[in-house]
């Protein structure tokens, strides 16, 4: 009995140590950041553009997505709110959209511990009815235990990767010009 209490208490040190470890690099790490993501999507650029803006029909192309809210315009600009399951809600405005080449988006939480600026830049691809879409995250994080997991577990792209990974598998369905 003695020995399992001495290898719990290890193990609780151990975990403790680790955090603190993370929480540390955490510190270290820039509250702010810029990541960015390019590829090409097999749908022309007015296309993929309709994808993106179409932010009720989110649940049925992004799979993290579970539904959408449609929230009453904000000084004419798209404003909706993401449920991603698990309880968790994203709230976002469109800051600006120039069809079809450029979106703006920004997470729109009231005490945000992380946010910023998705922007979403779509050029003509390099053969027909294809687009380069390029998404730039210009945002912060500030609790160093997330910045410490977006680093070095997730990856500062991950989310963005996922989301052009969602457009490319969505673009075989979308209108060819």
């Amino acid at each position: 009995m003695r020995t399992l209490g001495r290898t719990l208490l290890a193990l609780v040190v151990l975990v403790a140590a680790l955090v603190a470890i993370a929480y540390i690099d955490g510190l270290t790490l820039p509250v702010n950041h810029t990541a960015t993501v390019s590829g090409v999507v097999a749908a022309p650029p007015a296309a993929v553009f309709a994808l993106i803006a179409n932010v009720s029909a989110a649940p049925t192309w992004r799979h993290a997505v579970k539904s959408v809210t449609v929230l009453p315009l904000d000084d004419g600009r798209d404003h909706w709110t993401e449920n991603l399951g698990h309880g968790q809600t994203m709230t976002f405005l469109a800051t600006r959209s120039e069809a079809p080449t450029r979106r703006d988006v920004l997470l729109d939480l009231p005490t945000p511990a992380y946010g910023g600026v998705w922007t979403y830049v779509l050029a003509p691809g390099p053969t027909p009815n294809t687009t380069t879409l390029t998404i730039t995250e210009t945002g912060f994080i500030h609790p160093p235990l997330y910045r410490f997991m977006m680093h070095h577990i997730f990856g500062i792209t991950h989310n963005l990767d996922q989301y052009l990974a969602d457009v490319r598998a969505a673009a075989p369905g979308l209108p060819q010009s």
